[in-house]
């Protein structure tokens, strides 16, 4: 919660962390010297969709390529594990795009919505 709130990802409550971490498909962590650095993670079914979210490079190690290696990781393992088919969705932060496209993503027209 810690990371995303210093990457400007907004904070989420310790009850939504909770609920939410346990339902990872797939996580890729970053530490240096005990320190969390970056994070990643693959949500979803795990068979016929699944989203790229959490993606977070601590400010002081950004501009590094770690952002590029996390999603590298996430990537890797998708295409090894999951069903041909599997359709991996994002939602990008303004700036983020190039990350996104050099990993084979390409832009889609979407929508989304948050619980009130």
């Amino acid at each position: 919660m810690e990371l995303r709130a210093l990457c400007g990802l907004g904070g989420r409550s310790p009850a939504a962390a909770e609920a939410g971490l346990p339902r990872t498909v797939y996580g890729v962590v970053i530490e240096v010297e005990d320190r969390l650095i970056g994070m990643g993670r693959l949500i979803g079914d795990g068979g016929c969709f699944v989203q790229v979210t959490d993606i977070a490079v601590h400010p002081d190690w950004q501009g590094c390529g770690w952002g590029r290696r996390i999603v590298a990781a996430l990537m890797s393992w998708a295409d090894a594990e999951l069903p041909s088919g599997c359709y991996i969705s994002l939602i990008a932060d303004a700036g983020a795009e190039r990350l996104y496209e050099k990993a084979g993503f390409r832009y889609r027209t979407g929508m989304a919505r948050t619980v009130p």
